[in-house]
């Protein structure tokens, strides 16, 4: 018995988690085997640093559509395994400015070609699929940006009632 699977709808966040949790933890699997001291869940952080080059932390998650404490949190291991910097701006010491360090441009460089492998394989793998799941999803959450799923359990609950 698969409860999860059973639950179909009442499990959908449960699954899309479950799903990304396979999939990032499969691919660190590959950077430890390719002697990366690397997250897949850092990826993004590191990406968008290497475009931005320095950003607050409150920019990051606002530009990732990541939580603040998600962010606080792989900039504080990124920043342990010497990926990145952080330093207090100088216009407001309550926020931190964050950034590469040389050891994280060259982890950027060195996974380049990984990168590659990993962007065909998704694509394959995706392209198998019986539908454009990178199309649906873009669709459900431009649908939730219209409109929140809170407010559309609220609005049902207050129409049922």
């Amino acid at each position: 018995m698969n409860l999860v699977n059973e639950l179909e709808e009442l499990a959908l966040a449960t699954r899309l988690k479950r799903l990304g949790e396979r999939l990032s933890a499969d691919v660190s699997q590959i950077y430890k085997e390719s002697a990366l001291d690397f997250e897949a869940r850092w990826y993004l952080v590191l990406e968008l640093l290497s475009r931005q080059k320095q950003l607050g932390i409150t920019e990051i998650a606002a530009m990732l559509q990541l939580s603040h404490p998600a962010v606080v949190q792989f900039v504080d291991q990124m920043t342990e395994n010497g990926l990145i910097k952080t330093a207090p701006d100088r216009k407001d010491a309550r926020r931190r400015l964050v950034s590469l360090t040389p050891a994280g441009k060259q982890m950027h460089k060195k996974m380049a070609p990984l990168l590659e492998v990993i962007k065909e394989e998704n694509r394959k793998w995706l392209a198998a699929a019986s539908a454009d799941l990178l199309q649906v999803l873009t669709e459900l959450e431009q649908s939730l940006d219209e409109r929140s799923m809170y407010k559309r359990i609220k609005v049902s609950l207050i129409e049922n009632s």
